[in-house]
C-alpha cells in the first residue's frame, strides 16, 4: 500500500466512525453526481442527494437537480442550477407529513484561483425556491473552499468549506440568517472517471421548516464523462 493509500485509509477512518464526542445524532449526507465537461465552454452535471438525521437511519430528505455551467473566462463559470427538494418528518425513514417540498431555480457564479499547491474557490448562488404550499422565497448562498492535494500526483486532496446562507420571505424585504455549513473532507481519485469523497459536515440551522439536522457525515462518489481527464477537485453542488 501506498503511503498516499494509506493517509487516504487513515483518515477515512477517522471521519467515518461515528463517535460519542458528538453532541448530537450523526446524520448521514449522500450524494452522486455525474458531470461532463467539454473541456471549451460548456459544462453539464446532475447531482443526486439522499440525507438521513441518524447514521444511515431515519432518512428525511432527498434532492435531484440539474446543472449547466458556461465558462466566461479559464478562472469564472456561471451556472443554471434547478431541481426538486423534498423534506420530510423526521420520525421515521420518509415519513409524512412532508415538511416541505420545492422546486428551486438558481443563477451561479464561481470563481477558482491557484496559490501555490493550494486551490481557492468563491461560489455565489441566488435562488428562488417555490414550494407546493404556494409559499415563495428566495436565498442567498456564498461558499468560500480551499482544497490542497495530499500526494505528487494529486489523486488524494483535502478540502474545507464554509457556506453561508441568507433568507427573504416572499413579500418582505428582510434579509435573514438561514443556515451556516462547514465542510471538511477527502476526495481520492479512483480513477480518470471516478472519485470518491468522504468527510464532515456542521451545519447550524435557524430552525426553518426545511433541512433539519446538524453533524452529518459525508459521502459522495462523482462520475466524470468527460473524455478529457481533467484535474481539479469535486464538491457537491448542495
Amino acid at each position: 500500500m501506498s503511503k498516499s493509500s494509506l493517509k487516504f485509509l487513515v483518515l477515512f477512518m477517522f471521519i467515518a466512525i461515528p463517535s460519542k464526542h458528538f453532541g448530537q445524532a450523526l446524520g448521514c449526507w449522500n450524494s452522486f453526481n455525474i458531470n461532463y465537461d467539454n473541456g471549451k465552454k460548456w459544462s453539464f452535471a446532475s447531482e443526486l442527494q439522499l440525507r438521513s438525521l441518524q447514521f444511515y437511519k431515519n432518512y428525511n430528505y432527498h434532492e435531484y437537480k440539474g446543472i449547466i455551467g458556461y465558462k466566461l473566462i479559464p478562472n469564472l463559470q456561471t451556472s443554471l442550477v434547478f431541481g426538486r427538494y423534498t423534506t420530510f418528518g423526521s420520525g421515521k425513514t420518509f415519513q409524512n407529513p412532508k415538511l416541505a417540498e420545492e422546486f428551486r431555480l438558481a443563477l451561479q457564479l464561481g470563481l477558482k484561483n491557484t496559490i501555490g499547491k493550494f486551490q481557492v474557490d468563491h461560489r455565489y448562488r441566488f435562488e428562488k425556491r417555490y414550494y407546493t404550499s404556494g409559499a415563495r422565497g428566495i436565498r442567498i448562498r456564498y461558499r468560500a473552499g480551499l482544497s490542497v492535494p495530499l500526494d505528487e500526483k494529486k489523486r488524494t486532496s483535502f478540502s474545507l468549506s464554509n457556506e453561508f446562507l441568507l433568507a427573504i420571505n416572499a413579500g418582505s424585504s428582510i434579509i435573514r440568517f438561514d443556515k451556516n455549513r462547514i465542510n471538511l473532507g477527502v476526495t481520492r481519485k479512483l480513477s480518470n472517471m471516478v472519485s470518491m469523497q468522504v468527510g464532515y459536515l456542521s451545519q447550524y440551522d435557524s430552525k426553518s421548516a426545511d433541512e433539519p439536522g446538524n453533524n452529518f457525515f459525508v459521502y459522495s462518489l462523482f462520475l466524470n464523462m468527460s473524455r478529457l481527464a481533467i484535474n481539479k477537485p469535486q464538491h457537491s453542488e448542495n
